[in-house]
């Protein structure tokens, strides 16, 4: 099971300078309306997703990010710190700066800094991409083999159903818990279905049915960028955690493979937290894993 997350937004959100204790100025600000920057050995400058600098109180870059949101907050999201900038200086900058706002980087000292400042670990998530141009999906995952008494179709049902089976699968506990209501979980889903959560729904996201109840989901979206950070992206797949079920999740994303495959999209690629055990499963389905990062809610 995987998840990655977003709630639909009118576009990216921009925050100004804030002001540090005593300074009575800036100690840094986010450059807004920068879409397209690119600095200097920033690993996503060709990733074809908008990215903003981050300064100090002296205009240096110290960071690049993608602006987005989460939850209605600001979210640097794929921050990459300048290689010459000191993983500690720029915490600070980005405490004064970016207070409230959500951040993911896989900078492990950049990461270990913050959390020193009080940011909290939202999440710890591992990228997966799997190539289709590289390592197309056999023939054979046009029928993938499904647990007894279970067939696979298209995504024709409600936000309700599959947000229910949404909560089962996640139960408190489990690392993908985000601890949602029926009726956050229903939005959720709603927003993914409407293609204002990650880009629009791919054909070949899919259901797995037990007669008429869902018991298998998993949902692909076509998100912002390319592979493996953006591009055809598996936002959602999840099972009913009844023994019987185990291999629903497996066979969703064989059939997502090789749908994609002749579709001739280029990959599919997801993120899953860490401690999921769901990782060995998409190992074994080809796909390889592209870096981890850590999620942080920046101080106030």
């Amino acid at each position: 099971m995987t998840r990655q997350t977003q709630p639909e937004s009118g576009g990216p959100r921009e925050k100004g300078a804030e002001h540090s204790e005593g300074s009575g100025r800036p100690l840094a600000s986010v450059t807004p309306g920068t879409d397209g920057m690119t600095e200097p050995g920033d690993p996503w400058a060709h990733a074809g997703l908008p990215r903003e600098p981050v300064r100090d109180d002296r205009g240096n870059i110290v960071l690049a990010h993608t602006p987005t949101t989460r939850e209605g907050r600001p979210w640097a999201d794929l921050a990459w710190r300048m290689p010459h900038v000191d993983a500690a200086r720029c915490a600070d900058v980005l405490c004064s700066t970016l207070r409230g706002w959500v951040l993911s980087t896989e900078d492990e000292a950049l990461g270990t800094e913050l959390i020193g400042r009080g940011a909290r670990i939202l999440r710890h998530a591992h990228g997966y991409s799997r190539d289709l141009r590289a390592a197309p999906a056999p023939s054979a995952w046009s029928a993938p083999e499904v647990p007894a008494g279970l067939r696979l179709t298209g995504v024709e049902r409600t936000a309700e159903e599959l947000a229910r089976l949404l909560l089962v699968a996640y139960p408190p506990g489990h690392p993908d818990c985000f601890g949602w209501t029926p009726t956050e979980a229903r939005q959720e889903v709603a927003g993914i279905l409407a293609g204002k959560v990650l880009g629009p729904l791919l054909p070949c996201s899919g259901l797995a049915l037990d007669g008429d109840k869902v018991v298998g989901v998993c949902l692909v979206t076509l998100r912002d960028g390319t592979p493996p950070h953006g591009g055809p992206w598996v936002i959602e797949v999840y099972r009913h955690p009844a023994p019987r079920y185990a291999g629903a999740g497996a066979a969703l994303l064989r059939r997502a493979l090789w749908l994609a495959t002749r579709a001739e999209l280029p990959a599919l690629s997801l993120v899953v937290s860490d401690g999921n055990p769901a990782r060995r499963v998409y190992e074994r389905l080809g796909f390889r894993h592209v870096g981890a990062s850590r999620t942080l809610e920046l101080p106030t």
